[in-house]
């Protein structure tokens, strides 16, 4: 039978072996700095959305206002 562990920050039952050994879970380590925030992955940029006046090989230019002239 394995012992009752519990987090020394919150009452939460530590499961892993890692988290047994540290004292504390993953939740709380990375609350306290503890343990390094995962990195988000980058997404790869989606197609841009398709405008029905133009041809998907065509990019778009924006229009710029013109100024009347004086």
């Amino acid at each position: 039978m394995t012992d009752v562990v519990r987090c020394r920050y919150c009452p939460q039952l530590l499961l892993t072996p890692e988290s047994r050994a540290r004292g504390y879970g993953p939740v709380c380590g990375q609350k306290r700095g503890l343990i390094p925030k995962p990195t988000p992955r980058h997404r790869t940029p989606s197609a841009p959305a398709a405008t029905p006046d133009v041809h998907p090989d065509q990019t778009t230019i924006p229009i710029q206002p013109t100024l009347p002239e004086e």
